[in-house]
């Protein structure tokens, strides 16, 4: 057993993967615990999970990294919570049981709608800073309740609840099985004013969405509920919450100009705005964690990465040409931003091919650094953690 140490411990909920860090005061990682999760494509542009199974993976790796590197429970200061964003899941508040599986980030099923809402993207850009399009949660929710028969009785009866990834580990691993979520989940909702900061009547209205179901939302840095004393023999607070991306962004700088690459699942390009909200053309504006609250900034998305770098790791040469591809594609991206960085920070498990760094730097044309850590997701909730002030 560690002795005379305290500890932050962060809750990295992916896409692929669910991992549970160990950090130090000083942000080092002492342990990690780390299990792959399942998706489904039942049909063609369907993406799906398994709401059970994110939780009793999330319940499973917390348990394994406190047994594997024998650390005591009471030596936990805090836990934070970071996630893969926009993945839908509705369920029933008295049973706890899901109507439908997890819809996630990646689905496509509800192309059709978006297009027939085309007209109203002005007013969508205005509020948000984001596209009509499949990936926010909205049209997801959407699709839920107009196809699944038990979330209408649910509705009736004020029994059924929404939440993105964070929302639904948070309500089953708390005590007082809390219904929140933070600004930079419910910025991507699409239903989530991002000027004004507040679920937003006329969105709601637009994609038949009633406000009741909705979490309430608070800053990434907030008491969010206490761990079940059942998981790891004690409670302990869970103290930050926040979405990957913006998570990452926070560890990499959130100054306004900072840049950010995470290559993951997919790749995403984030660049802070600072304190003021904006709209760019070809990017989402997004809301980030910074100093004494949140600010915004622009982000864009390049899709499959992860899966086109797995398909070649045992081939040197094809891998090369993936990461040429990819570097291209995110210098694209870089070079359409409104500020010109004076350098990149990079993160994510393909950083420790040192070749993308040096491909993307080389087409850049400006220094591009890896965080110490390749899991900034999780190191910049770690940061939250300890910029709470512990």
């Amino acid at each position: 057993m560690r002795k005379n140490s305290k500890y932050f411990l962060v809750l990295d909920i992916g896409t692929s993967g669910i991992k549970a860090l160990i950090f130090t005061e000083k942000l080092d990682v002492i342990g990690r615990s780390h299990k792959e999760i399942k998706r489904f494509f039942p049909y063609p542009k369907f993406v799906e999970q398994d709401p059970y199974e994110l939780v009793k993976i999330s319940i499973f790796v917390i348990k394994d990294v406190i047994k594997k590197n024998r650390i005591n429970p009471k030596d936990i200061i805090a836990i934070g919570i970071t996630n893969q964003r926009e993945t839908t899941i509705l369920w029933d508040k008295k049973k706890g049981t899901p109507v439908y599986n997890a819809i996630v980030w990646e689905d496509e099923r509800t192309e059709k709608f978006c297009e027939s809402l085309k007209n109203k993207e002005n007013l969508i850009r205005k509020l948000t800073g984001l596209f009509i399009i499949p990936y926010f949660s909205a049209t997801k929710i959407n699709w839920i309740l107009k196809n699944v028969k038990s979330s209408e009785k649910l509705l009736k009866e004020d029994n059924l609840l929404f939440g993105t990834v964070d929302t639904w580990i948070l309500w089953n691993i708390t005590k007082e099985k809390v219904h929140k979520t933070d600004l930079t989940n419910a910025s991507r909702t699409l239903v989530f004013n991002n000027k004004n900061r507040v679920w937003d009547k006329d969105l709601l209205n637009l994609f038949s969405i009633p406000e009741k179901i909705l979490p309430k939302v608070f800053e990434s840095q907030h008491e969010f509920g206490t761990l079940k004393k059942n998981i790891l023999g004690i409670e302990i607070p869970i103290m930050a919450i926040c979405g990957d991306q913006q998570s990452s962004m926070y560890a990499a700088g959130i100054e306004k100009g900072e840049t950010k690459v995470t290559y993951g699942t997919g790749a995403f390009i984030m660049q802070s705005l600072g304190k003021k909200f904006a709209i760019e053309k070809d990017f989402f504006t997004t809301i980030i964690p910074h100093k004494n609250g949140s600010g915004y900034a622009l982000e864009a998305k390049i899709n499959s990465t992860g899966e086109t770098v797995s398909r070649h790791l045992k081939n040197k040469k094809m891998l090369f040409k993936a990461l040429d591809e990819i570097a291209a594609k995110v210098a694209q991206e870089i070079k359409k931003m409104p500020n010109k960085p004076l350098k990149i920070t990079v993160d994510g498990g393909i950083t420790r091919e040192k070749y993308l760094i040096k491909q993307q730097e080389k087409i850049l044309g400006i220094p591009v650094i890896a965080l110490n850590l390749f899991d900034g997701t999780a190191l910049g909730t770690a940061k939250l953690l300890k910029d709470s002030g512990f």
